[in-house]
């Protein structure tokens, strides 16, 4: 359930733009309205300074300007009534246009500027005023601003119906662009919500190509799918794996408890049931610690590739076999080669299949462990892997058919349930050694013919670099 509390992504993004853009459209009208006032401004004070500069040279040539004093045939252009009036050195008043009745406001300085004052009515005049050269003192041109105050008013009215009218624009126009953008953060917001909520991972979020960014978290989410998945899976079949397997021991046990408890029992038959009991038990063992290592080794196997020397690997390993063949079942070819590998895993796969082959192939058998890429029983396409180096485990015992081959790396798949039961195998080690060897990045695979013997092929990477021996 979304917090109330917090705004959408979209309501963020639609508000910010608006906001922005509001603020850009004020600080546009704002410099609207001040290079509009500004021109008209100095259209005003051309005017007057063109109108006092024309008033002085009348003065420097003895002439005297009557009546509005406005130049003759209309030569300047006037923006509004314009008053005049002209003062000595002293300020006494020489001379007014007939359209002013009393003297311009303001206090009479000395100098030339532009100034803007207000009449007792309310009114805003500019004034001009020229130190005229001469005997003669200063010239006081005014013109009232009302027509340009009234521009102004106009053009602020105009500048916010064109603000308001765009920004409702503008406010569409963000809503749709960001509407397209989230939509497909949206949908995939509802797809995770819902995955979340229902559980079916099995299900992926849409990978929406329009958006980089929204592609890019899609395919995230679904990496993420795809590991929960697995581990859902692992879980499961580990649950089911344990509860078929778990429960013909216990059951074994229950019984043999519950045989024990009896008073009339022999120490004879005692002893026999305690030493099946501690066998089922042991099998128990085995079996939860199998099952345990097989889901870290499908869910998040902790592999530590190295460039690893075979020959002395190798021949380390055979030492340990050695006592148990006795004699000269156990023959070792190994070469100068240098696999990427992580040796505690290798070695644990080795001795699975060392075991298996001391288990099932016989008193008599021979186990050979060699590394090389042929075979001359094997054929030559199980040894294709470019660069890749292989480490073969091989007896000669019965052999096993091929209808079995992938079988055996089934969970708990037994070729003869009542003989791997009596030999202490839970049907764990190969399906454990192969996905150990997939998570080095190499494989494990099976080559057998009946009454010729069994090869086991862990294919592994070669290093990169040679490394000396150790």
């Amino acid at each position: 359930m979304p917090n109330p509390g917090f705004m959408s992504l979209f309501g963020k993004l639609w508000w910010s733009l608006a906001l922005a853009f509001g603020a850009l459209s004020v600080i546009l009208g704002l410099g609207e309205y001040s290079t509009l006032r500004r021109e008209l401004l100095s259209d005003i004070d051309r005017n007057l300074e063109l109108r006092a500069l024309w008033l002085a040279h009348q003065l420097q040539v003895g002439s005297l300007p009557e009546g509005l004093m406005e130049p003759p045939h209309h030569s300047l252009e006037e923006l509004g009534k314009v008053f005049v009036e002209i003062l000595d050195r002293q300020g006494r008043l020489l001379r007014r246009s007939s359209n002013l009745e009393g003297a311009l406001p303001g206090q009479w300085l000395s100098g030339t500027y532009f100034r803007t004052v207000q009449t007792p009515e309310g009114n805003q005049l500019r004034i001009h005023q020229l130190e005229a050269a001469g005997q003669l003192g200063l010239i006081r041109v005014a013109e009232s601003v009302e027509l340009a105050e009234r521009s102004l008013a106009n053009s602020v009215v105009k500048i916010v119906a064109l603000w308001a009218v765009t920004s409702v624009l503008a406010a569409l126009i963000c809503y749709q662009i960001l509407r397209r953008i989230c939509s497909p953060l949206e949908a995939l917001s509802a797809k995770a919500r819902w995955i979340a909520e229902s559980g079916g991972v099995h299900e992926r979020v849409p990978v929406n190509n329009s958006v980089r960014e929204v592609e890019q978290v899609s395919a995230t989410i679904n990496g993420l799918l795809d590991r929960v998945e697995k581990l859902f899976r692992a879980q499961e079949r580990l649950l089911q794996d344990t509860s078929h397997e778990l429960r013909n021991p216990l059951t074994v046990l229950r019984i043999d408890l519950e045989f024990l408890s009896r008073p009339d029992l022999d120490e004879e038959t005692r002893a026999e049931v305690g030493l099946e009991v501690q066998g089922e038990l042991t099998r128990l063992i085995e079996l939860v610690e199998g099952l345990m290592q097989i889901s870290w080794a499908e869910t998040s196997p902790q592999i530590e590739l190295e460039s690893l020397a075979l020959e002395p690997f190798l021949n380390q390993l055979a030492a340990r076999y050695q006592p148990l063949l006795g004699g000269d079942r156990m023959e070792l070819r190994v070469s100068r080669q240098v696999a990427l590998t992580d040796p505690r895993r290798l070695e644990q796969i080795l001795r699975n299949l060392l075991d298996n082959a001391l288990r099932y192939a016989g008193a008599q058998a021979r186990i050979q462990l060699w590394v090389g890429d042929n075979s001359p029983w094997i054929p030559a396409e199980y040894f294709r892997g470019g660069d890749d180096l292989f480490v073969v485990v091989e007896d000669d015992g019965p052999g096993i058919a091929a209808q079995y081959w992938e079988k055996l790396f089934e969970r708990y798949f037994r070729l003869e349930p009542d003989r791997s039961r009596q030999a202490g195998g839970v049907g764990l080690g190969l399906p454990l050694a192969r996905v150990l060897a997939r998570a080095m990045g190499g494989e494990l695979t099976i080559y057998s013919q009946p009454g010729r013997g069994c090869a086991f092929l862990v294919r592994l990477r070669k290093a990169p670099l040679e490394v000396a021996e150790p």
